[in-house]
């Protein structure tokens, strides 16, 4: 049971640290999406991003697939990049972004597998890898919820243009996304 709280508290940790700029931006752009009252698309988006994480970080943990450390980097460059061309561009949610939010977490996790073998290593045990994975889980789910309750705020509060909003965090992910990548 050790062990399961403390690969949560890792993982956990790692997705709320601000050196961990690209996910915390890749979630505050995700969060930025809708309002309160569409919260349950919004769960369901989380939910798809989430099963996706769950797969690449299977595939990378359990071997069936290997990746290079520069080529996970760039799969991080590459999901912020969609998600925030997928603010700038569009403007609703449909089922074909369930399937774009699946690919994008399974890129996610695959970057998250990065953080999970420096820090638990390469040997696999079934309460560090749930602990893990529910850490993760726990904080796809305060970061975006937390950025949509301030997206919410500050569109009440301030009267502003929740497209204005969404531009320009979108121009800020893929800035960071082209400073990542150059």
């Amino acid at each position: 049971m050790d062990q399961l709280i403390y690969s949560f508290e890792i993982a956990l940790k790692h997705l709320c640290q601000f050196s961990n700029l690209q996910q915390i931006l890749f979630l505050i752009i995700f969060g930025i999406f809708f309002s309160l009252k569409d919260w349950k698309t919004y769960l369901l988006l989380l939910l798809a991003l989430c099963s996706g994480s769950l797969v690449g970080l299977s595939l990378s943990v359990f071997k069936a697939m290997t990746l290079s450390h520069s080529t996970i980097h760039l799969l991080a460059i590459i999901s912020l990049s969609i998600v925030s061309l997928h603010a700038i561009f569009s403007h609703k949610i449909s089922a074909i972004h369930y399937n774009i939010f699946v690919l994008i977490g399974i890129m996610q996790g695959f970057v998250l597998s990065l953080h999970y073998k420096a820090a638990l290593g390469s040997n696999i045990k079934f309460l560090s890898y749930l602990g893990y994975n529910l850490g993760s889980f726990t904080g796809f789910l305060i970061i975006s919820f937390l950025s949509l309750l301030i997206c919410t705020l500050v569109l009440t509060l301030f009267r502003t243009d929740k497209h204005k909003i969404s531009l320009v965090l979108a121009g800020v992910g893929l800035g960071v996304a082209l400073m990542m990548y150059f």
